[in-house]
């Protein structure tokens, strides 16, 4: 054995989320080969795109009550006028500005599903968002989160960093960091590759272990999944570029943060990146006041982004195997406040979004005439749909990746 072993082990590796650039270079080719290997699912399987709609939002604006005497009560400022809201079902309706989803909806490729939540529910941004990443009570302390889980479901001996990636700037969200898998996170792929940093001594351990052991290290030592690692992160990195060369610019997206990340998903996708989950974010939900004019504008960016991005996988031939759930870590409350916003609320709607999807409202109306200290009352566990999208579109058992028996909810094909 290596002396050197404690100094980088497997967890540390997963801790820092680091790659060694150039590490394959003095590697021996079997176990470069053995790194690149990876295809724990070849491309052309079911795609999941997680649309983060951080801050909170607010359900009640997103999806409208109609003939509500209770939301125009407790509603001024924020109120969607029915005259104004894109008719769904005689007493619901989608924001005006949410035209695309309208058009989605028309062509069956978008489910509604109101009312979700989960008991006991959190009115901090970060533990909410926690509960909902890990799809556990205790949040951050669960540890995993349930995307990485459900990569770490699909075996394979060998690490695939491609399996997921996240779009956008800071750390990979906790919902896709497993116990084994750790994926791509970047903002801009011309720009992402892997570099050293405090990873440098992780590259220093291994040319150690390999020089020490003449070019081969043990079967069960930490130092070959480590090094194993960094090789298959450096060539994830260079492929994302490459193929993000290949394929941006070739569809028509909104010039705003939303339309760029969902433009280089389309391009991996197009390029056949064997990725099987996406995370991108979509912010700027937290709308204590001033609310109508922010809200109005998020809903137009993210339904334009959508449909361009439907559009774009159309166009590819690839709409048929990708699915697009929406979030947010919470609602807001259902009487607007005094500085023309809503505060922090519990349940709220999601949308799911692809032709695999059983289209139209699904789950009771919000009731604004029973509510729990002035917030809205669950009616659907958001690790119900979860379970749905994991069996029926990931093809995966839902209870060892949730960690319990959720009744799949039934919004899915």
């Amino acid at each position: 054995m290596v002396g050197s072993i404690g100094i980088a082990t497997r967890r540390e590796f997963l801790a820092t989320g680091l790659g060694v650039v150039g590490i394959g270079c003095g590697l021996p080719q079997f176990l470069v080969r053995s790194a690149l290997a990876g295809p724990n699912e070849p491309a052309g399987g079911s795609v999941l795109v997680v649309l983060q709609l951080g801050g909170g939002n607010d359900g009640l604006s997103s999806v409208v009550p109609l003939r509500n005497d209770d939301y125009r009560r407790l509603r001024r400022s924020t109120r969607i006028d029915e005259r104004d809201a894109l008719k769904v079902s005689d007493e619901a309706g989608l924001h005006p500005n949410l035209t695309g989803f309208r058009d989605l909806l028309d062509a069956r490729s978008l489910a509604i599903v109101r009312s979700v939540g989960y008991p006991n529910p959190n009115l901090s941004h970060f533990h909410s968002m926690d509960i909902w990443h890990t799809a556990d009570p205790k949040g951050r302390r669960a540890g995993a989160g349930w995307l990485g889980r459900a990569v770490d479901s699909l075996g394979g001996e060998e690490p695939n960093p491609a399996l997921s990636v996240a779009i956008g700037s800071g750390a990979a969200p906790l919902a896709v960091e497993g116990e084994r898998h750790r994926g791509l996170c970047f903002q801009q792929p011309e720009g992402f590759r892997f570099n050293g940093g405090r990873g440098e001594r992780i590259r220093e351990s291994a040319y150690r272990a390999l020089q020490q052991n003449g070019g081969e290290l043990a079967e069960n030592d930490a130092l070959q999944y480590v090094t194993r690692t960094s090789v298959a992160a450096n060539a994830s990195s260079e492929r994302v570029r490459e193929l993000a060369s290949k394929h941006l610019g070739k569809s028509e997206y909104p010039a705003t943060p939303l339309g760029k990340s969902l433009e280089t998903v389309g391009a991996l996708i197009a390029g056949g990146l064997e990725t099987r989950i996406y995370y991108v974010v979509h912010g700027g939900f937290d709308t204590h006041a001033g609310q109508r004019g922010r809200h109005d504008r998020l809903m137009q960016q993210m339904s334009e982004a959508v449909v361009a991005f439907q559009r774009d996988l159309t166009a590819q031939g690839n709409v048929d195997r990708v699915l697009t759930m929406a979030f947010s870590e919470f609602g807001r409350r259902a009487q607007e406040n005094g500085s023309g916003g809503t505060d922090h609320g519990t349940a709220g709607p999601m949308f799911l979004i692809g032709p695999c999807v059983k289209p139209g409202l699904h789950g009771p109306a919000p009731n604004l005439a029973d509510l729990d200290k002035g917030n809205l009352k669950f009616s659907i566990d958001f690790r119900q749909v979860y379970a749905a999208i994991l069996e029926r579109h990931l093809a995966m058992q839902a209870r060892p990746v949730l960690g319990g028996d959720y009744a799949a909810f039934d919004c899915l094909a």
